[in-house]
Formats: structure tokens, C-alpha cells, sequence
């Protein structure tokens, strides 16, 4: 299985981008509640606004009175007395921008639900389910796609241990264990140790591959399990970089945890990133 072919795949996947557009939309609120304040402070100055012009290569500045439209020139000595009219100007400016941004992403926010499409034939009878063919695959369909994309157990370094997941399968140490029985808890899909071409010459096989079922994205999950043992630091520190080098990035495509021989694994950010990556 190649990288390439995966991302192939997920961008067959629609997903619901319903809260990216939710998340937006509370920026775009805060701004424009902040806006609305620095507006406040020029409700008492005139419509005089600020006219700039050149010269002989010298920038010069002007009021200008949009009711009587007559223009007086600002000497040099006066000019810092012209900032508030700029920055008034500007602030206008931008609080109609975002009034505009924020009444079309309302209207997006409040008739747009792709999961709806999925749902149109998710709620149909079995009769008519065998008659209809769906535009698109069902979720179920593309998470049994993903799969046979990713096929897991290809690490053939024997395993050691007995350390058994909720899904009957064996992992290398406890932490991994409960890495897995997390992920079925909270029914996501993942397969363990899957192999993951980096580049023509470079495998790896990170712990985990995982679908995040409501974008469709892939996710890595590498656990550091020694952290405090400088040869297997050393190692892992290579890995990371083999990553890096071949656009697999933390934070963005590969999920990090992290424990040492003082400090066990965290469940609680086990938890978080759980939550903020992968539902």
C-alpha cells in the first residue's frame, strides 16, 4: 500500500465540513464584535477622510470634506494629527467586510448538511436499497474501502507478550493496548502495524493507521514508548525525521504519545487527542 494511493482514496470521501464552516463562523463573530467596539470610538468625528496624493516624488496629504468637496492640503508638521482618519477608514472598511462574510457563511452554516446525502439512502427500506445505487458510496462502504487499503500485522518482528486488545489481537506492550481499546471505544476505525511506503526505498510501519470517519482522513499513530533510553530515543528521533522528510507531518498526519520509564503513559491526552483528531 502506497501513501499516494490512500490520499487517493480519501479525496473520494465526502465528508461533513459543516464544523470547520461553525468554527469560522465563531472567528468571523468575534471580530466583528470587535470591529463593532473600535467603530464605537469614532462615532463623534466627522466624514472628513484622508486624500493622499504625489508630487514630484513626495507623498502629500489632504482632507477632504465629502459634503462640501473641497480638499486642504496637511502640512508635514500636521500629519500625525491624520492617523485617526486612516484608521478610521480602515476600520469602516473592514467591519463591512466582515458583515458581508458573516451573513454568507450564516446562510451556508444554516442550509448546509452533507451528512444528508449519506442519510437519503442510510433511511431507505431494504427493498428500496437493493432497487437504488447510491451517488455515492455509504460510509460503511468507504470504511470497508479503507481497510482493504490498509491492511494491518505486516511488521514481521515477532511480537513478545501477551498483551491482547478488545479486538482480539495482539500488541506489543500495554500502552499500545490501551492506545487500541480506546480507539474501539469510541468505534474508529484502525488496523495495527500496517506498512506505510514513505518512498520507493523507505517503509515504515507506524503502530497504528486510523480513519477518522467523519472527514475520511488517515491518520498515523507512532507511541514512544522509551523515551528515557537514548538508543531507542535516538532511533525514533530518525523515524520521525524519515517522516517529516517525506510529507507525513505531527500534528497534521501523524499522532504522537509518549511515555518514559518514570512517566507512564497519560490516558487523559490519549482522551484529548482521541477527541481532537479522530471524531
Amino acid at each position: 500500500m502506497s501513501k499516494r494511493k490512500g490520499i487517493m482514496n480519501e479525496l473520494k470521501y465526502l465528508y461533513d465540513f459543516r464544523n470547520e464552516l461553525e468554527e469560522q463562523l465563531e472567528l468571523i463573530t468575534t471580530l466583528m464584535r470587535k470591529s463593532r467596539k473600535n467603530l464605537m470610538k469614532y462615532k463623534d468625528m466627522d466624514n472628513t477622510s484622508v486624500y493622499i496624493s504625489k508630487s514630484n516624488g513626495c507623498i502629500q496629504f489632504y482632507l477632504y470634506d465629502k459634503y462640501n468637496k473641497k480638499k486642504n492640503y496637511v502640512r508635514k508638521s500636521d500629519v500625525k494629527n491624520i492617523k485617526k482618519y486612516i484608521q478610521r477608514d480602515y476600520d469602516v472598511r473592514v467591519n463591512e467586510v466582515l458583515s458581508n462574510i458573516h451573513a454568507s457563511l450564516t446562510q451556508i452554516v444554516e442550509q448546509c448538511n452533507v451528512d444528508d446525502i449519506y442519510k437519503e439512502y442510510e433511511n431507505l427500506d431494504n427493498k428500496r436499497k437493493n432497487i437504488v445505487i447510491p451517488i455515492i458510496n455509504t460510509r460503511q462502504e468507504y470504511i470497508d474501502e479503507w481497510y482493504t487499503l490498509y491492511p494491518g500485522m505486516q511488521n514481521t518482528f515477532p511480537i513478545e507478550g501477551t498483551y491482547v486488545t478488545e479486538k482480539n489481537e495482539k500488541v506489543r506492550s500495554k500502552s499500545e493496548k490501551i492506545i487500541a481499546d480506546m480507539l474501539y471505544k469510541y468505534d474508529i476505525p484502525y488496523v495495527y502495524e500496517p506498512r506505510l511506503e514513505l518512498s520507493p526505498f523507505t517503509a515504515v510501519f507506524p503502530d497504528f493507521a486510523i480513519m477518522n470517519k467523519r472527514t475520511g482522513k488517515t491518520y498515523y499513530w507512532e507511541h514512544l514508548g522509551l523515551v528515557s533510553d537514548i538508543d531507542y530515543a535516538i532511533k525514533n528521533f530518525l523515524k520521525l525525521q524519515e517522516y517529516i522528510s517525506n510529507g507525513v507531518f505531527p500534528g497534521r498526519d501523524l499522532i504522537l504519545s509518549i511515555e518514559s520509564e518514570n512517566k507512564s503513559l497519560d490516558v487523559i491526552s490519549v482522551d484529548k487527542m482521541i477527541k481532537e483528531y479522530l471524531l
